[in-house]
């Protein structure tokens, strides 16, 4: 289905009662499917010598925010499926499922008949994957911490941190097995250029950091929410866990039907600020 945009943003020249009746008509289709609230956000890698890149795009199934005509193998994990009954991580099994989940994308871009030669040619060049880990707001619950305590907030980014650094390791393992990602190459054909020691800094700057797959981690903001109950405003302190996103989903799955619209755009607006400060783009309301 085509897509349908309304662009609100800094870039964007609305006035305060225009921007305000636009986000009354987004809080009133905010449960009317195919309609969909996003701020999408540049997408990222890893690996610190490839650029972030402009999402135009969407995955419709997921609503993971990409550059247009890209080519992804989705994949989905629950941090809850984890936890113990005291509410601890099983890390070791958690570990395993991610470096699993990095296997299988792998394999899948192997298996994946893509639909033009434009994302074809993208699978082949970048290995994208979107592994979208989800249960955040589950996990803070079921360990009953406050969600507006900073000590919560430090323990959920260090979860993300430690999920980044398998996932990394595990991409950067199979590169070792079966070639980097082929983007490095392009990215460093300007070094390249410019003489032997700069041909010879970049490839121990590659030898140092390559991975397999230009982009790995997938988080939906909507998941600092815990899934079983009305989403609990107080969650949205936990937002900054963000940082660690390679590309960003908006599914949402929890209700927010208890919110107002004041509610609804500051949840937004916290993404918002959080997406930008990465090098995010305005607000999109898309029909998908």
């Amino acid at each position: 289905m085509q897509g349908m945009y309304l662009v609100v943003g800094p870039d964007t020249e609305v006035s305060p009662q225009q921007s305000a009746e636009v986000w009354r008509h987004l809080w009133a289709m905010r449960n009317l499917a195919p309609v969909s609230a996003m701020l999408p956000a540049a997408v990222s890698s890893p690996c610190p010598l490839l650029p972030d890149e402009p999402a135009g795009g969407v995955l419709a199934a997921s609503l993971i925010a990409v550059p247009g005509d890209s080519a992804w193998v989705p994949l989905e994990l629950d941090l809850s499926k984890y936890l113990a009954r005291d509410g601890a991580l099983r890390l070791s099994l958690l570990d395993a499922a991610l470096r699993a989940a990095v296997a299988k994308g792998e394999r899948g871009h192997e298996s994946t008949s893509w639909p033009n030669a434009v994302q074809h040619a993208d699978s082949r060049l970048n290995r994208r994957l979107a592994i979208l880990v989800r249960g955040w707001g589950d996990v803070v619950a079921r360990r009953q911490a406050d969600p507006e305590a900073l000590a919560t907030l430090r323990e959920v980014q260090q979860l993300a941190s430690h999920v980044v650094a398998v996932l990394t390791k595990a991409s950067r393992e199979i590169a070792g097995e079966s070639g980097y990602c082929p983007a490095l190459d392009v990215a460093g054909a300007r070094a390249l250029r410019h003489g032997r020691e700069m041909n010879a800094r970049w490839r121990r700057a590659v030898g140092e950091n390559a991975v397999r797959h230009r982009n790995l981690l997938t988080l939906s903001p909507w998941d600092v929410f815990p899934r079983q109950e009305p989403a609990d405003f107080r969650y949205i302190n936990l937002l900054p866990f963000l940082k660690y996103a390679n590309s960003v989903s908006f599914q949402r799955d929890v209700d927010i039907g208890h919110w107002n619209v004041n509610e609804f755009r500051g949840f937004h607006e916290r993404v918002g600020a959080i997406l930008h400060h990465s090098g995010a783009l305005p607000l999109i309301a898309k029909q998908v």
